[in-house]
C-alpha cells in the first residue's frame, strides 16, 4: 500500500466525486468554496499494485512551517472514501497508510473529522469526540415533540412572515447584512466567511440540488436566512443568521420547521441539527426542544511544530 498527496484537479476530481457519492462534504465542489479563503483542494491517495483504492480528501491552508489540513474544513464531516472495488479487508490497511502519510507530511495541524468512523485507527493522531444532534422527521406529517415550537410556527405564518429561495442578484445586499449583524453579536470584528466565498457558494446552490439556501422576509425586510445541505441522505443543518429585531417572529423556528416538512415530503427522514459548543447552553437547549438526541463521532488531530503553539 502507498499513499501519496495530489491536487484536486482533472481525474481525481472525478474520481473523488464518484466514490464520495451523496457525501457533500467531501465532494470536490465543496472543498472548492475554501478558494475563496485561501485553502487548497487536495486529496490523498492511497495505491495498491498502482491503482487507486481510497482517497482522503481536504484542503490545505498556510505555507510551510505553518501548513494545515482539514478533511474537511470548518468541521465538516470528511473521512476516507473507498473504490466500489475495493475488498474489504483491504480497507483497514488503506485508511490507516493514508492517515500515516498525513502524519508524515509535516502539517502543522491536520484534522479529521470521521464521523462515518472510517478509521479505527490513526498513527501519529490524538483521538478526540465530538457529537452532534440527529432527529427523526419521517413522515409528512411530522412535528417537533415541542409544542411550542409549532405554536410559534403558526404565529409567524399568520403574522404573513415569507420563505424564499435565496437569490445572490436579489438578496445579496440583505444577506451580507444579516452576516455581518449576526458576527458582531457573537463578538466578531468581522464575519467568519466574507462576500467571495458567500458568492461562490451561491454558485453552487444554482448548480447543485444537495444546497438549499433559504430567506426568510418579514414585510419585505430579512429576519434570517438557512443554509442546509443534503449529506448522505440526511438534512444538514449548516448555517444560519439573523435580525434579532425579529425574534417575536421566531422566523428561525418557522424556517427550520418549513425546510423539515418540505424534505420529509421529499423522503428525507433524519435533521442533523451540528454539534454546539460547551457554553454554548441557549444554543444546544433549543436543539433538545426538536427531539432526537446525541450522536458521538470521532476527530483525529494532529499538531506539530508550531501548531503545538496554537
Amino acid at each position: 500500500m502507498r499513499s501519496r498527496r495530489v491536487e484536486m484537479t482533472g481525474e481525481i476530481v472525478d474520481l473523488v466525486a464518484a466514490w464520495a457519492g451523496e457525501r457533500t462534504f467531501c465532494q470536490p465542489c465543496f472543498a472548492e468554496l475554501w478558494r475563496a479563503k485561501g485553502g487548497r483542494p487536495v486529496a490523498w491517495i492511497a495505491h495498491r499494485n498502482g491503482e487507486p483504492v481510497a482517497a482522503l480528501p481536504g484542503v490545505e491552508f498556510g505555507r510551510a512551517p505553518y501548513r494545515r489540513f482539514q478533511s474537511m474544513p470548518d468541521g465538516g464531516y470528511g473521512g476516507v472514501l473507498w473504490s466500489p472495488t475495493t475488498a474489504p479487508d483491504d480497507q483497514a490497511a488503506a485508511a490507516m497508510d493514508l492517515a500515516s502519510a498525513v502524519a508524515r507530511a509535516g502539517y502543522a495541524k491536520a484534522y479529521i473529522f470521521d464521523f462515518y468512523s472510517s478509521l479505527e485507527e490513526a498513527a501519529g493522531f490524538c483521538r478526540g469526540d465530538a457529537a452532534t444532534t440527529l432527529v427523526d422527521i419521517a413522515g409528512p406529517g411530522w412535528n417537533p415533540p415541542d409544542r411550542k415550537l409549532v405554536a410559534q410556527s403558526r404565529k409567524a405564518e399568520r403574522e404573513g412572515i415569507q420563505v424564499t429561495t435565496f437569490d445572490w442578484g436579489v438578496h445579496a445586499e440583505s444577506f451580507l447584512a444579516l452576516v455581518r449583524l449576526t458576527a458582531r453579536r457573537h463578538g466578531r470584528r468581522r464575519p467568519f466567511y466574507g462576500e467571495r466565498f458567500y458568492r461562490r457558494l451561491a454558485q453552487l446552490a444554482r448548480e447543485n440540488d444537495r444546497v438549499h439556501w433559504l430567506m426568510c422576509e418579514h414585510n419585505g425586510r430579512p429576519a434570517c436566512s438557512h443554509i442546509y445541505l443534503l449529506e448522505d441522505g440526511v438534512l444538514q443543518s449548516w448555517q444560519m443568521v439573523y435580525d434579532k429585531t425579529f425574534s417575536f417572529l421566531k422566523p428561525n423556528q418557522y424556517i427550520c420547521l418549513w425546510m423539515c416538512r418540505r424534505m420529509a415530503r421529499a423522503g428525507i427522514v433524519r435533521l442533523n441539527l451540528g454539534g454546539s459548543p460547551d457554553d454554548a447552553f441557549s444554543l444546544r437547549s433549543y436543539k433538545n426542544r426538536w427531539g432526537g438526541g446525541p450522536v458521538v463521532y470521532r476527530v483525529w488531530e494532529r499538531r506539530w511544530g508550531l501548531g503545538r503553539l496554537r
